[in-house]
């Protein structure tokens, strides 16, 4: 396995982990989790509206 591919397999799969937890959280109406993951998101460089192409609403 080359490394560009390992990189690339680790970015998407933190990626379907946050929209997933987002996603959930936004089902549940839980704005302190999405307030959370969005942090999380940028702390790691991802961009969540780029990832589903809306921009995901904190309230």
């Amino acid at each position: 396995m080359s490394k560009v591919f390992t990189s690339t397999a680790r970015d998407q799969a933190l990626r379907d982990s946050l929209l997933v937890r987002f996603a959930a959280a936004a089902a549940a109406g839980n704005i302190d989790t999405k307030k959370a993951l969005n942090h999380e998101a940028t702390y790691l460089g991802i961009q969540l509206n780029r990832i589903n192409g809306s921009t995901p609403g904190i309230n």
